[in-house]
């Protein structure tokens, strides 16, 4: 006769089970599967000793002298378990991949939440995949932190203050290979910079340290006169300019008709430009232009007459009240 029962989950993890059976005369075998080292067997109530009294293959237990008839033999079989890994609050090494069900989450209140160190050699500190395949990383590379996938990534060059093109896959500086944006679909928005751009070169002829759309106020040499919107574009050391001038006070002295320009002039560097006018008295001239000398800050319109000479505009060459002037002129500004 055999009696068991279930106390599973008595005792947490650690679960087990009870099985009674009635001896026959002389029994010693009374079959049960068990894990061996994990059971314990009382006759008649007491406790026996296992290797004195009794001994177990996992499938059977086996007294050591026969029992009498009626004699209830219990076996107690327990359920193995496993005690899960786990590291100390001090610390530890893992040696397999954790992984986090529902994210995981590093926090602290006024502390670094968390250090990872590459601890002797350059390379891929985290890398990140999707899928597992690797969609990039943060690499240690001669004691700059680089961000990037594959090919294209940011390293961070503390040395030089620099924020430099980078090879995150080889771990290596890239040279004039990665873009910075995308045609018409990907691009940054505004760039402001404190200093210039090189622009096509590293020397000094391809530095870009100044870009201007503004306006200005021409003014006359002598009297007083009306001005159109005057624009101009300055890039780098070029200046672009030009203003529609009329409505002049002055029409009768002999005084040179000049007006000044938004930036002083380049020493050693002239400049023309062109002009058209209406109403004024300049005989037989073929050509006239704006001139600017160098390091001056205002220009002269000069004309061209059958001599061999340079002849200035002169207020009284201005004969009508509706004489006006449209003109425009590039220099190289200091």
């Amino acid at each position: 006769m055999t009696r068991a029962r279930d106390l599973a989950n008595l005792v947490g993890s650690g679960n087990y089970s009870s099985t009674t059976f009635t001896a026959t005369a002389g029994q010693t075998a009374f079959t049960i599967s068990h894990t061996q080292g994990f059971v314990q067997v009382f006759m008649n109530g007491l406790l026996l000793d296992e290797t004195v009294d009794y001994t177990s293959n996992g499938t059977a237990i086996t007294l050591t002298s026969g029992a009498a008839a009626g004699d209830e033999i219990e076996v107690v079989a327990y359920n193995t378990f496993s005690v899960g890994d786990a590291l100390p609050t001090s610390g530890g090494t893992f040696t397999g991949a954790v992984t986090a069900a529902n994210g995981l989450t590093v926090d602290d209140d006024g502390a670094t939440p968390l250090t990872v160190d590459r601890a002797t050699s350059d390379g891929t500190i985290i890398d990140v995949q999707r899928g597992g395949s690797s969609v990039g990383g943060v690499n240690a590379h001669g004691g700059s932190l680089v961000v990037g996938g594959g090919d294209v990534g940011i390293g961070f060059y503390q040395a030089a203050n620099a924020l430099v093109p980078y090879d995150q896959s080889t771990n290596a500086v890239r040279d004039n290979a990665i873009d910075l944006g995308y045609p018409s679909t990907y691009r940054w928005k505004d760039l402001y910079l404190g200093g210039g751009a090189y622009i096509g070169g590293t020397g000094s002829a391809n530095y870009l340290d100044d870009y201007e759309e503004g306006t200005w106020t021409p003014a006359p040499s002598s009297g007083t006169m009306s001005t159109g919107t005057a624009w101009y574009i300055k890039i780098g050391n070029m200046v672009h300019c030009g203003a529609n001038i009329w409505n002049f006070s002055d029409r009768t002295s002999n005084n040179h008709l000049r007006s000044n320009v938004p930036f002083t002039s380049a020493s050693g560097v002239t400049a023309t430009g062109s002009i058209i006018g209406r109403y004024i008295n300049t005989g037989t001239q073929s050509t006239w232009t704006p001139y600017l000398s160098a390091s001056d800050s205002s220009i002269y319109f000069y004309r061209n007459p059958s001599d061999a000479d340079y002849t200035t505009l002169k207020h009284s060459d201005l004969n009508n009240s509706a004489a006006d002037l449209h003109f425009h002129i590039t220099y190289k500004t200091a």
